[in-house]
């Protein structure tokens, strides 16, 4: 590079005189008209653009979804009961026998603690919750022996808590208040 530099230097001269060949100019203006004038970008009105395809993106986002979500809430949840008759029997069984234990429970928890009764209504509400994923699995999956089985079971885990609690309520009660 630095090779270069000095032979320009010391040639300087020479490249000063020459002239380019005879119609270089007018070959040279004749190419810039040719070509097609550069088209500017209005940068106002790429925005509006994006704005628009923003809003239209978000709008149908939200039709999607709010679609989605209240066809769950009307479908009907799908139940043992649904499923054969003895299956209803045995689900409206245990469903009266957790009915009980709530009513039991219910007329105890007047006598408990306000941290006993908190701890019985997150539990209560665990089972619900648990519960009510297996009857959502059970819409869903073709595997329905699998999820009938664990509702009973679910049903029967239910009920020994529910006599678990009522144990607890009951010590709770019977013990005498220190004061």
């Amino acid at each position: 590079m630095e090779s270069l530099k000095k032979y320009i230097r010391k040639n300087r001269d020479s490249f000063d005189e020459k002239e380019p060949l005879e119609g270089h100019f007018d070959r040279f203006r004749q190419q810039l008209e040719a070509r097609k004038p550069a088209k500017k970008v209005n940068l106002f009105m790429v925005a509006a653009a994006a704005a628009i395809a923003g809003l239209i993106l978000t709008g149908t986002l939200g039709i999607l979804y709010n679609n989605s979500s209240f066809g769950r809430f009307n479908q009907t949840e799908l139940s043992l009961s649904v499923l054969s008759p003895e299956l209803k029997e045995v689900e409206d069984y245990y469903v009266s026998q957790i009915n009980t234990k709530y009513n039991q429970i219910k007329s105890l928890k007047d006598s408990s603690t306000p941290e006993l009764e908190k701890e019985v209504n997150k539990t209560i509400n665990d089972m619900d919750l648990g519960y009510y994923l297996l009857k959502k699995d059970l819409s869903d999956s073709p595997k329905r022996e699998r999820i009938v089985s664990a509702m009973i079971q679910q049903y029967q885990v239910r009920i020994d808590m529910l006599d678990q609690i009522l144990k607890t309520i009951q010590s709770f009660s019977q013990k005498p208040s220190k004061q």
